[in-house]
């Protein structure tokens, strides 16, 4: 990505396709253990048309439904002719894509062709602004936390027009190697047949940008044993009752019930790690498939593009929590079967990575679409198996969460988002806001405040984005 500078950065951010949620049965029991007709979810996308964000619903063929909500983007951006926006096939149920917002600046971004989008392609558009007076934005410092180890810095406060590079009095200690690609002094090792992963142990076993160290072999390991070994960053969800598994896809396109002959059964992994696992070939009409196959009665990759199973992404985002109660953030299994089932825990007064997806490298869409990571996020003090389900209306949970996180690089930034659900207008019983660690350059400002979302100090009905350009920023919860 190239930038153009005057005196301050400009950036206008585009997150395409806020996703929407398709109304969820109340919770049953035996859901988890038996198979459903996979019926993937309604989507729709946020354009930038000219100065307006018109948002539509399009169907599992990817055909455009009736409008729903149009809202007016800054009036001080100035739309230069830009090419028609395209958008992938998108499927029919519930999960969480990305969201558009346009940030009013001071000089011009040459933007990438393509943005961070989950379901969705659409081609970012070049804009210019003209140079306004711009809210300042003012960093706040959490209080120091702690993850591997604790490190805390003075207070350093800076206020901005716009874009800043913000700094906070505390950076989240995070041992990490050099970058996501780091390999281990570790040997590898080769995974065996009997799993050594926890049940619902979600923490993983790597340490924070750790490489994986335990290669996956080929046949063997049986459909029935899940595939956890330590050394992979796999974390096992037995609670859901598919054996660890995250999730089943079976060939007569129902899920749910056992890892059988010619099922694609995807996991999960620790947080600021994605699954490895998928096949190239997606189905045309939308479905997302995702994770091992079983052929024979074990276990086989359906990417044989690597040994490991688990892999990290980018090192830009963390989220802090300055609350009283634990908050679990639920990503979508994403390619699989979509549900809000992979947790991301932030216990009391703590913090953990978020992944952030490299999209050029990350799963793409049967039409070639860019995805993101998202995520639902829950009220304080759910519990995550009970946050990490599909909710009921009116429940708050899951799917009806209050509110969606989105994650994305892509072009040399790191776009990470706060994103409206609509399926629930209630405001979380807590404030969110994404603010640069020290030394890390972030463009934009970005917060949820009571409810009310705000980028670069205005108003936004739907959302906002900022843009990390260098170092990390840190999703901060507080009262």
């Amino acid at each position: 990505m190239k930038f153009e500078t005057t005196s301050l950065y400009a950036l206008a951010l585009a997150m395409a396709s806020l996703a929407v949620a398709a109304p969820a049965v109340k919770k049953d029991n035996n859901e988890c253990s038996t198979t459903q007709y996979h019926v993937h979810h309604k989507h729709k996308r946020a354009v930038v048309v000219e100065t307006q964000v018109v948002t539509v619903t399009v169907n599992g063929q990817g055909e455009t439904q009736s409008p729903l909500t149009t809202s007016s983007t800054s009036p001080t951006i100035n739309t230069v002719p830009t090419q028609p926006v395209s958008t992938s096939q998108t499927s029919q149920t519930s999960s969480t894509s990305s969201t558009s917002s346009t940030s009013s600046t001071s000089s011009t971004l040459q933007t990438p062709q393509t943005t961070p989008t989950s379901q969705t392609s659409q081609t970012l558009q070049t804009l210019q602004t003209s140079q306004t007076s711009q809210p300042t934005q003012t960093t706040q410092s959490p209080s120091t936390i702690q993850l591997a180890s604790s490190s805390s810095t003075s207070v350093s406060t800076t206020s901005t027009q716009s874009t800043s590079t913000t700094s906070t009095s505390s950076s989240t200690s995070i041992p990490t190697t050099s970058s996501s690609s780091t390999t281990s002094s570790t040997s590898s090792t080769s995974s065996a047949a009997t799993s050594t992963v926890s049940p619902d142990n979600i923490v993983g076993d790597l340490s924070p940008f750790q490489a994986p160290t335990t290669k996956f072999v080929d046949g063997t390991i049986p459909c029935s044993s899940f595939p956890g070994a330590v050394g992979q960053g796999i974390i096992n969800l037995d609670h859901l009752g598919f054996g660890g598994y995250s999730g089943i896809y079976h060939t007569d396109t129902s899920t749910g019930g056992s890892c059988d002959e010619g099922a694609y059964c995807s996991y999960a992994c620790q947080s600021g790690m994605s699954k490895t696992q998928w096949p190239k070939d997606q189905p045309a009409n939308g479905v997302s498939v995702g994770g091992l196959i079983c052929k024979g009665g074990y276990l086989y990759r359906s990417n044989s593009g690597t040994d490991y199973l688990c892999e990290w992404g980018i090192d830009s985002a963390v989220v802090v929590s300055e609350l009283s109660d634990t908050v679990a953030i639920c990503r979508t299994d994403y390619p699989g079967t979509e549900n809000m089932v992979i947790p991301t825990v932030v216990s009391a007064g703590g913090s953990s990575i978020l992944t952030v997806v490299d999209q050029e490298s990350y799963y793409r869409t049967y039409a070639g679409g860019k995805t993101s990571a998202q995520y639902y996020v829950n009220n304080a003090g759910i519990g995550w198996q009970d946050g990490c389900l599909w909710g009921s209306p009116d429940s708050g949970l899951g799917n009806w969460a209050p509110l969606n996180f989105g994650a994305g690089y892509d072009g040399g930034v790191s776009y990470l988002s706060l994103i409206k659900n609509p399926n629930n207008v209630e405001s979380a019983n807590f404030n969110v806001k994404i603010v640069g660690e020290t030394g890390s350059s972030v463009v934009g400002s970005c917060s949820y405040v009571a409810g009310a979302y705000y980028a670069n100090g205005g108003y936004n009905t739907d959302g906002c984005t900022v843009g990390v350009t260098s170092g990390r920023a840190q999703f901060i919860l507080y009262n």
